[in-house]
C-alpha cells in the first residue's frame, strides 16, 4: 500500500508576514493529523485530532501510536506501529474507543527534512460499501472505487499535467525537474485511479469458450512494448488442453498482472527467467455457494496455468495477506494488482495459488481455469 504525500512538518511553518500564527494556522486544518516519531510516540495532535478521538492535546501527546489508532485490519496495524511510511489505505474499519467515525482513510508520510518523524492524516468516514475497504463479501474482500473518480479527479489532474508541460517551456533549465516531477507524479497518480476504478468495477464482457495459449501470447506481446528489456522467457504449452471458459479481456489483464510482477521481481536477479506453463490436472475443484453448477456439483477447474520467476521470493510478513489492497513491497507501486486479478479470476469461477520452490529458487503462481462448456464452444 503505497500513495506517496509529502507534508510539511509543523515545525516547519512559518508565516512571514506576521498576521497568522503557526498555531492559528494549524488549527485551522479540518483535518485531524498526528505526528509519531522514531520511538513510535506521538509528538504533535492538531485540533481536528482532539475532536476526533475525544481526548485533549495533553492526553494524546506522548501516548504509543498503537494506542491511540487501533483498526481492524492487523495488517496495518503492524504498518502503523512498524514505523513505515508512504503509505495510504481507503475506508478502514476503526476500533479505536471513543472515535468520531467508524472509518477512516488514513495517509502516513515521512516528515520533510525530518525523516526520524511521520505525520499521519486521517480522513474521517462512515461506512461505505462503494469506497475501497474491509467489506465482507462471501469471504471475499469487497472492494469499489466511487465512479466520481474519473471525472471529480482525473480531469483536474490532466490540467495540471497540461499546466506544468507548459511551465516547463519558459523556465530555466535548472528549473525543469520540478516540472518534470509534477508530470511524473500526475502520471503515477492516474494510473492509481485506473486500478482503483478496475478493482471497483464488474469484470467486463461474457465468458466464453477460449484459447488460452493465445491469450498468453496477447499477454506477453503487451509486455514486451512496454518493457525495453525482457527476461528470458520460458515456455512450455500443452497443446492437447481443451477450451476454457473465460472472458478474454478480463484473462489477459490478470496475465498482464502477474508476467509483469515477475518481471519487476526479477530486476537485481542474475540470469533472470520466466517460465509460463500449462497443463491438464485432476482434483482442482471450486466449491460452495455461486461456485457450483446447477446440480450442485463443484466446478472443475482441470486447466493450470503456472507463472514462475526465479527472483527472490515474497517477503514473509507479506505473505499471508498478498491478493489484499494495497499490499506491496514495490516503491513505486500501489499494491492493486493481485488484488485485481484475484476479483477478476473469482468472477470467472477460477482460482489462484501461490508457493515457493526453494529447491528450485522459484516463485510459482498457479491459475486454475475451468473447461468451456459444449455450448459456449464455436
Amino acid at each position: 500500500m503505497s500513495l506517496t504525500s509529502r507534508v510539511m512538518p509543523p515545525e516547519a511553518l512559518a508565516i512571514t508576514d506576521g498576521l497568522v500564527s503557526d498555531a492559528q494556522l494549524l488549527s485551522a486544518i479540518p483535518l485531524p493529523f498526528l505526528v509519531v516519531n522514531d520511538a513510535h510516540k506521538i509528538t504533535f495532535a492538531n485540533e481536528a485530532a482532539e475532536a476526533f478521538f475525544g481526548r485533549s492535546k495533553r492526553r494524546i501527546v506522548g501516548d504509543d501510536i498503537g494506542n491511540m489508532l487501533i483498526f481492524a485490519s492487523d495488517r496495518l496495524n503492524r504498518a502503523v506501529c512498524a514505523g513505515e511510511s508512504d503509505i495510504s489505505a481507503q475506508n478502514m474499519r476503526l476500533l479505536t474507543p471513543g472515535a468520531q467515525a467508524n472509518y477512516a482513510d488514513l495517509s502516513i508520510s515521512t516528515l520533510v527534512g525530518q525523516p526520524d518523524k511521520r505525520l499521519m492524516l486521517l480522513v474521517p468516514r462512515q461506512s461505505d460499501r462503494n469506497q475501497i475497504g474491509e467489506q465482507s463479501d462471501g469471504g471475499q474482500q469487497a472492494v469499489g472505487a466511487p465512479a466520481i473518480l474519473g471525472h471529480e479527479i482525473k480531469n483536474p489532474l490532466a490540467g495540471i499535467k497540461g499546466a506544468a508541460q507548459l511551465l516547463a517551456k519558459r523556465i530555466e533549465p535548472a528549473q525543469t525537474p520540478l516540472t518534470d516531477l509534477i508530470v511524473t507524479e500526475v502520471d503515477r497518480i492516474a494510473r492509481l485511479l485506473d486500478q482503483m476504478q478496475n478493482l471497483g468495477r464488474a469484470m467486463p464482457g461474457i465468458s466464453g469458450a477460449e484459447n488460452i495459449h493465445a491469450l498468453i501470447e496477447r499477454a506477453i506481446r503487451s509486455l514486451r512494448a512496454a518493457n525495453p528489456v525482457m527476461p528470458l522467457i520460458d515456455i512450455n504449452y500443452d497443446p492437447s488442453l481443451p477450451e476454457v471458459k473465460i472472458e478474454p479481456d478480463a484473462m489477459v489483464q490478470v496475465l498482464i498482472n502477474l508476467i509483469q510482477n515477475a518481471i519487476d521481481a526479477l530486476k537485481e536477479t542474475e540470469n533472470p527467467e520466466i517460465g509460463i506453463h500449462t497443463r491438464f490436472v485432476m482434483g482442482a475443484a471450486l466449491r460452495g455457494g455461486s461456485q457450483e453448477n446447477e446440480d450442485g456439483r463443484a466446478i472443475r477447474l482441470p486447466v493450470e496455468v503456472s507463472i514462475s520467476d526465479n527472483g527472490p521470493g515474497i517477503a514473509k510478513h507479506i505473505e499471508r495477506e498478498l491478493f489484499a489492497p494495497f499490499v506491496t513491497t514495490k516503491r513505486e507501486g500501489q499494491g492493486l494488482g493481485l488484488a485485481i486479478v484475484r476479483k477478476y479470476l473469482s468472477q470467472m469461477n477460477s482460482r489462484i495459488s501461490v508457493e515457493r520452490d526453494e529447491a528450485a529458487k522459484q516463485t510459482v503462481f498457479r491459475i486454475f481455469l475451468p473447461v468451456a462448456d459444449k455450448e459456449d464452444r464455436k
